[in-house]
């Protein structure tokens, strides 16, 4: 039976045809490919034919740097969501050991090592966006505002299992690291637009920090329960104007709920305009307000309470700040970052930090009205 490959790499294309005729009961390979878009992990299509059968699975193999612990977490969540019946998320495929973490030498440009990888059942639907490309409609927007309520009801009573553990704290514990490890970066800063603009913008970054920091109390109580914590137009698959798939669970942990829900609001909501950075308010009620409604359907998460809803502001700046921690890691680990693609992100998270700071009491205002 040949086997067809699009990776361009014949070692790879070895590496992946051992580890699934060894390791999983499907027969042979049949067809591999790449799935772009991510910036974390890497993800391959795979065909395995089986007389009669002929299955598309989803193979990840998970960046180097990532720990076994948080990996457990994940696969762990994933099972818990879909036995309360969230079957959007694609199921976790143990191989024929029963193990659903699967351990290679690693293949060329890993550095690693060792390499993990791990096999899922392969979501249909369409990919149509990405985190900056947020040009739902209005249909899509509702959808996956009921989608993020149905995934928290499904979260509850979880509870991971020894060796599973998200290594990134809660979010008011990691936002005040922020400031050390920013004032790290300040110091490496050199020529670049990106560094001139983290430079121009830096006391103004740290100062709304400081702020938001001082909120902490303010925030307990709140509902906790598993999060996504990566909640963007491009995790999500659609068809007919419905999100029906949900992938990229590796940034999940136990978190307040208003932060996810904070997160998602501005993935999903923002303008990306170098003209106009701002969340649109028609969408941002919309999902706001969807979201809401739909966790009246479910037992176990109700709608936002007046302590969220209170707050819903600050979490918003905290989210954003969120997103732009990770625009700036990500740049200054680099070895050769693009200098233009991430000027596009900071300079949208960082405009977007000055509009939600200049529209607080707008954005306060619209809440109000969107949930009474």
């Amino acid at each position: 039976m040949n086997l067809h490959s699009e990776l361009n790499n014949d070692a790879l294309t070895q590496t992946i045809r051992r580890l699934m005729e060894s390791h999983y009961d499907f027969g042979k390979l049949t067809r591999v490919e790449g799935i772009t878009g991510g910036y974390c992990n890497k993800s391959y299509a795979v065909w395995m034919a089986d007389a009669p059968r002929n299955r598309r699975l989803f193979l990840r193999l998970y960046n180097p740097h990532v720990a076994e612990k948080e990996i457990r977490f994940e696969h762990a969540l994933v099972d818990h969501l879909r036995s309360n019946g969230f079957t959007k998320a694609a199921a976790v495929v143990p191989g024929s050991s029963g193990e659903t973490l699967v351990r290679t030498p690693p293949p060329e440009n890993h550095n690693g090592a060792r390499a993990l990888w791990a096999l899922f059942e392969f979501l249909d639907g369409e990919d149509k966006y990405s985190w900056t490309h947020t040009d739902l409609t209005d249909r899509e927007f509702a959808s996956a505002a009921r989608v993020l309520a149905h995934l928290h009801h499904c979260g509850h009573g979880f509870t991971p299992p020894p060796g599973a553990k998200r290594v990134q704290p809660k979010i008011m514990t990691f936002l005040p690291t922020f400031e050390t490890s920013w004032s790290t970066f300040y110091r490496r800063r050199e020529e670049r637009r990106c560094d001139r603009l983290f430079e121009q913008n830096f006391e103004t970054i740290l100062t709304t920090v400081r702020h938001l920091v001082e909120l902490e109390s303010a925030f307990q109580g709140m509902v906790e329960l598993p999060v996504h914590c990566d909640y963007h137009p491009g995790n999500l698959k659609y068809h007919d104007e419905k999100v029906i798939g949900i992938f990229d669970f590796d940034w999940s942990k136990i978190d307040y709920r208003l932060f996810d829900i904070a997160l998602g609001l501005v993935y999903f909501t923002s303008i990306w305009d170098q003209q106009v950075v701002a969340l649109r308010q028609d969408k941002f009620s919309l999902f706001l307000q969807t979201y809401n409604q739909a966790c009246r359907q479910f037992s176990h998460v109700n709608p936002l309470t007046a302590q969220e809803k209170k707050y819903l502001t600050a979490m918003l700046a905290i989210a954003n700040l969120y997103v732009l921690n990770w625009d700036l890691v990500d740049f200054y680990n680099a070895a050769e970052p693009d200098d233009d693609e991430y000027y596009a992100f900071i300079y949208h998270n960082i405009g977007l930090m000055h509009w939600l700071t200049g529209n607080q009491r707008e954005i306060d205002r619209s809440i109000v009205r969107t949930l009474g």
